[in-house]
């Protein structure tokens, strides 16, 4: 497939079909398909904006699509066949139309399956893992099997009993010498593996986090990764000693067959163990051959990944949620016109906050996942600057899962009653943020290993070592910032620093100052440690957003543009923490008074003219957006009738209860 060529945006602006909407296109003070190219156009940029348009088109191209009811109309059997049909014909499209890149194939999987590709996780996370935590022999034998589907595996970690805390994973592994494998079991209710997605119905394989025992029972040696089979291959029936299921009902269908896992006696071969960092040989001898933060790898990129899911995500809450708002009227001014929402300051102020932060969290994606990609080429460096990586991949994951979360759920109450209904597209998508603020890592966990890092760190430079500071924490020998106002957006960026500096050494001096145990005094001041976790985080958001305004200083209209969503999210940041920000005598309350009452209202005046064109510099397809309210054509009403119509309750004239009832047959029922 080409690649290397532009391709047309999906709309054009005389696709619009709402005389409102065509308005606040036709007021951008930038060319949207120019700057769209600038943010997300570029060759080496992750999100390849030409490549995915003609992916799009290829994916929507199919019959299929045009076969079935909305998903919301669906019953749970119907819902899980459709995902299961879309996600195999998926991968048989790709394969047919010779999509061999693993993004490509990701985004085509993605779109073909109405954002429910089955496999996902087996995509995202498990061959990902199978690749870097094998050795050699095993990579020849087992990466074929998985990039071909073959073996679909769950990534089956989290216990009924135990999450975040590996070391208390109970799931066992017990080497038997006389058959050269190991026998699985899950020997108590809370050892049940119990969340993994894809683990009900769907995988045939397991990726498990267990226990092992080797040579005998008598001998622990930590939790390792085993490939482990679930269900036959040619019939798909489960086998001997294992038990799965689905773990909800409805809920289980739009999070992706969540499932629970049960082990009795399951015998694996001895080679299934994955052994790039350790080994078991013939003889049941346990020993490392390699350096055991490998298996850091797999979870930093799935964390990496996730926030750019998040970052899609509120991007597409905010993409509904303006476009509606521009669409809608409601309340009349002194003339008796009804006034369009997204003119009411009050929406605004809903509204522009996350349109910022979508931009900031789409940016820092992609200076994290850069410096990880540049990582992964020399494993020396890699391992060196893990604690760095690792701290700001809990970290934004950690941020972006829960303010997106919150951001969501303000896209959604701007769009008033109708932004509940399912046909909004919003439910989903803050469902799904509010899911993630858990899975993959519980918020509060991650912020904490983020603090950990921050805080060896500021030791270091408390006790005046000559070691070097990784470039995400410099700031923590930086002057601290002393001006009366902030000028320019480096100002800004120095004045986050500045408190994340001065919230370190508190929280340092409060360890030692401590006369309870290192584990008491961490649990102890731990509201206080996650409060500098998202401020270190905060850190690294503004820089990176820094960074990407500084590259458009030869486009004057975009870098206008960027400055002015750089300004209201580093305000709008500031006045929700506004209290760390006077308790450290970095700002005055007049200062933040002046920054949210001031110049953050003139903010949105500005951007004002360009909300619209803004979300449709994102350039989803209506499919992906799956929404009534924020069709590119601003035709929502319509959108939502003809949804309505659709339901399946809509197809009785009378409802069978009710001729039971006037037929005076209700006794029978």
């Amino acid at each position: 497939m080409d690649t290397s060529s532009v391709a047309k945006p999906h709309y054009e602006i005389n696709d619009t079909k709402n005389v409102h909407l065509l308005e606040e296109r036709q007021s951008a003070t930038f060319n949207v398909e120019e700057f769209t190219q600038f943010m997300f156009g570029q060759s080496d940029n992750y999100y390849e904006i030409n490549t995915r348009r003609k992916i799009i088109r290829l994916a929507l191209a199919h019959p299929i699509h045009r076969t079935h009811l909305p998903f919301e109309y669906l019953n749970a059997d119907e819902h899980y066949s459709l995902v299961i049909r879309k996600s195999l014909l998926a991968i048989e499209e790709a394969k047919h139309l010779k999509i061999t890149n693993d993004k490509h194939r990701q985004w085509f999987f993605y779109i073909f399956s109405s954002g429910r590709f089955a496999f996902y996780i087996h995509d995202v996370m498990c061959t990902y893992a199978i690749e870097t935590m094998s050795n050699e022999e095993q990579k020849r034998k087992f990466l074929p099997l998985a990039k071909s589907y073959r073996i679909t595996t769950a990534y089956t970690q989290t216990e009924l009993g135990h999450g975040t805390d590996l070391r208390r994973l109970e799931t066992e592994a017990v080497f038997d010498r006389e058959t050269d494998s190991f026998v699985l079991n899950t020997p108590t209710l809370t050892s049940t593996k119990f969340w993994p997605g894809a683990l009900a119905r769907s995988s045939n394989y397991a990726l498990l986090m267990a226990h092992l025992y080797a040579p005998d029972r008598n001998h622990p040696c930590g939790n390792q990764m085993f490939l482990v089979q679930l269900r036959d291959l040619d019939t798909h029936e489960l086998l001997p000693g294992v038990e799965t299921g689905s773990i909800s009902t409805r809920f289980n269908d739009c999070a992706g067959d969540n499932g629970y896992l049960r082990l009795t006696n399951v015998r694996v071969p001895r080679t299934n163990m994955l052994m790039k960092a350790a080994e078991v040989d013939r003889n049941g001898n346990f020993q490392r051959c390699g350096d055991a933060r490998v298996l850091y790898g797999a979870m930093i990129h799935m964390r990496i990944h996730l926030s750019y899911s998040f970052a899609v995500s509120l991007a597409q809450a905010i993409t509904i949620a303006t476009r509606y708002s521009a669409v809608r009227f409601q309340g009349s001014n002194p003339q008796g016109k009804e006034t369009r929402i997204l003119d009411y300051p009050l929406q605004q102020e809903k509204l522009v906050p996350c349109l910022a932060s979508a931009y900031a969290f789409l940016v820092t994606f992609l200076s994290l996942n850069n410096y990880f990609n540049n990582l992964k080429t020399n494993e020396t460096v890699f391992f060196r600057q893990l604690p760095e990586l690792h701290a700001l991949a809990a970290g934004l994951k950690a941020y972006t899962s829960s303010v997106g979360e919150r951001l969501a759920q303000n896209c959604r109450v701007s769009c008033g009653g109708h932004g509940f209904l399912f046909a909004s597209g919003i439910i989903g998508i803050r469902n799904f943020l509010d899911a993630s603020t858990s899975a993959e890592g519980d918020t509060v966990v991650l912020y904490q290993q983020t603090a950990r890092y921050i805080l060896k760190m500021i030791q270091r430079v408390e006790e005046d070592s000559d070691k070097g500071l990784d470039a995400s924490i410099a700031y923590l020998r930086a002057k601290v910032w002393s001006g009366k106002t902030m000028i320019n957006l480096e100002d800004y960026c120095h004045l986050f620093e500045s408190r994340a500096q001065l919230l370190a050494k508190e929280a340092l001096a409060l360890m030692f100052e401590s006369s309870l145990s290192p584990y008491a005094t961490f649990l102890k001041n731990s509201i206080q440690l996650v409060q500098l976790a998202k401020a270190h985080m905060e850190t690294y958001i503004m820089r990176s957003f820094l960074e990407q305004v500084n590259k458009a200083a030869h486009h004057p209209k975009f870098s206008v543009i960027l400055e002015q969503l750089f300004y209201v999210f580093a305000i709008h940041t500031l006045r929700n923490e506004s209290k760390d920000f006077i308790r450290l005598n970095l700002l005055t309350a007049e200062q933040i008074y002046e920054l949210e009452n001031r110049l953050l209202p003139d903010l949105y005046t500005r951007l004002r003219p360009n909300l619209v064109p803004l979300v449709d510099a994102f350039d989803f397809h209506d499919v992906e957006l799956d929404s009534c309210l924020g069709r590119y054509d601003g035709q929502a009403y319509q959108a939502l009738m003809e949804r309505a119509r659709l339901n399946p309750a809509n197809q009785e004239k009378v409802p069978p209860i009710w001729k039971a009832i006037k037929q005076g047959a209700l006794s029978k029922l």
